[in-house]
């Protein structure tokens, strides 16, 4: 089997020796100047399909909702949203999102409340968003988070659902702003919750993403939109 991201190139002698001396020459590494072969190829080939799938795998689209999510200034509230996965602790222990899960609910039996953090934002939320949301908890107005997932029984779809309690934001990572908190973890963001079930009434093609308009249940299903806010259509 070929190595992953490994091109095999044949050509005659002659072209191969003017190449290596090309290279050379202009202090060039094969691999360098051959992915540049590449590109051009498909450039001149096709110009606009390359470009849309040079947009799909940089993630342009995902990364345009984060931004405009970040700038997003007075619009609807809305929803919070968060699409969860597998991953692997500290102690190389893998979790699934369900397990994930039932932590979460576990400790809210335990506490009355749990923390649920992420680094999805590389600076974090916005300090408007972060009044925002702790203004409308402190008026009394519902603010909840939809989280979502992908596995063999739900297709990128809402799963679970929790009430907000509060936001917390910084642009570095930090410590759980409870004192009371056992764990050492740090994160960007932290986001105090209640009330964390599965959620059977909102589907993801019932939202949008709200800065954008974009329809929530494909940009999850064809880009890392992993963290922002989303309401109904």
């Amino acid at each position: 089997m070929g190595r992953q991201n490994y091109m095999t190139v044949t050509v005659s002698d002659n072209v191969q020796e003017i190449f290596d001396e090309f290279v050379k020459r202009k202090n060039l590494t094969k691999t360098a100047a051959l992915s540049d072969m590449v590109e051009l190829y498909m450039l001149a080939k096709d110009e606009d399909l390359y470009l849309e799938l040079k947009k799909k795998h940089l993630n342009v689209d995902g990364i345009r909702d984060m931004l405009a999510d970040r700038d997003s200034e007075g619009a609807d509230a809305g929803y919070l949203f968060m699409k969860l996965r597998p991953f692997e602790d500290d102690a190389g222990e893998w979790w699934s999102v369900r397990t994930l899960m039932e932590f979460y609910m576990d400790e809210e039996r335990k506490k009355g409340y749990t923390w649920f953090s992420t680094e999805s934002l590389f600076f974090g939320m916005s300090e408007s968003k972060v009044k925002e949301y702790n203004q409308n908890i402190q008026d009394g107005k519902s603010v909840r988070i939809l989280f979502a997932l992908n596995d063999e029984e739900i297709d990128n779809d809402i799963a679970y659902s929790a009430d907000v309690l509060q936001v917390y934001s910084a642009k570095l990572p930090v410590a759980c702003p409870d004192m009371d908190a056992d764990s050492s973890e740090k994160a960007r963001i932290w986001i105090k919750m209640c009330n964390v079930g599965e959620e059977t009434r909102i589907r993801a093609s019932m939202l949008k993403i709200t800065s954008t308009g974009r329809d929530l249940k494909e940009t999850i299903r064809n880009s890392q939109y992993h963290f922002g806010y989303v309401s109904f259509k």
